[in-house]
Order: structure tokens, then sequence, then C-alpha cells
């Protein structure tokens, strides 16, 4: 199927797509690979002297190597859902934004009601040199607080001042 022909639903008579973006998913797999290595490095340390002072806690060391392999395959399976669901479109009207896990959800937000947009490259997106970043969008009627968990951004997405 088309990027295009998944906005179908929720298109307006006479709007047209401009644009499809789609988060970059090397950017988005690099987060859960920080949150392995910043688990990894505090509870290892910890499981280990645990294990040289107490031999018997052995069988509650692995409980906890299992509780976080459980935690990592769940998140990789959410981001896996999430980067095959979300797109991101603009319209001749307005941005609308395509994502779930399961089901699919769409948000939109009309251009004359845009009030701010913010670009953000933080020090992942130039860790990975991948011209990455996130385009958040505000309004009235939902502003902006905290653009990197804002429900109107593109995140992941590339070139963020082009398509700016």
């Amino acid at each position: 199927m088309d990027d295009k022909e998944l906005f179908n639903p929720v298109l307006d008579q006479n709007e047209e797509i401009l644009k499809i973006y789609r988060p970059n998913k090397l950017r988005a797999y690099f987060n859960l690979i920080i949150f392995v290595v910043f688990i990894a490095i505090i509870f290892v340390p910890i499981m280990i002297l645990s294990y040289i002072q107490e031999p018997e806690s052995a069988p509650t060391m692995w409980v906890c190597v299992g509780l976080f392999a459980f935690i990592f395959v769940i998140y990789l399976i959410m981001m896996i859902l999430w980067c095959k669901k979300t797109v991101y479109a603009v319209t001749t009207k307005r941005i609308i934004i395509r994502t779930g896990y399961i089901g699919v959800d769409y948000k939109a937000l009309d251009f004359n009601t845009i009030g701010a947009v913010t670009v953000n490259v933080n020090w992942l997106d130039k860790l990975l040199h991948k011209n990455t970043g996130f385009i958040s969008f505000g309004s009235m009627a939902s502003p902006m607080i905290n653009t990197a968990n804002y429900k109107f951004s593109f995140l992941y997405i590339e070139k963020p001042y082009e398509v700016y």
C-alpha cells in the first residue's frame, strides 16, 4: 500500500497530501540501545557484587536477568510496531500524524491553528550523524510544554531543518 493511501480515511474533500515523512528507524532503535546500556551499567555490577557476597542469591539474579530480557523484548516489539505504523503527512490544509501499536490513531492540526513550531536536534541525533531530529507543532488549544514527548511532533524525522 502506498503511504498516501494510509491517510485516505481522514482526508477532507479537496485536501491533497503534499509530502509524506517516516521516522528514521535507526534513530528510533537507538533509544532502545541506550536503555539497555543504561540498565546494564546500573544493574550488572549490582548483580555481580550481590552474587560475590552471597552465592546462594544466583536464582534471584537469574530472575532479574529474565525480567530484564522480558522487558527488553516487549520494548523492542513496541518499537518495531511503532516504526511500522508511524507516518507523518503534510497536506494542503493541515499536518496529520498516523501512529499506533496495534490499532491506528490519527492526530491532525490545521495550519491556521498552528501558533508555534519547534525544531529540536539533540545530542543523540548528533551522535548518530543521521541528520535527524524532532519537529513539534503547537496551537492555542494545544500549547507545547515538553517538545520531545509532545503529541503533535514529527519524531526522528530526517533533515528536520529542511522539513521545517
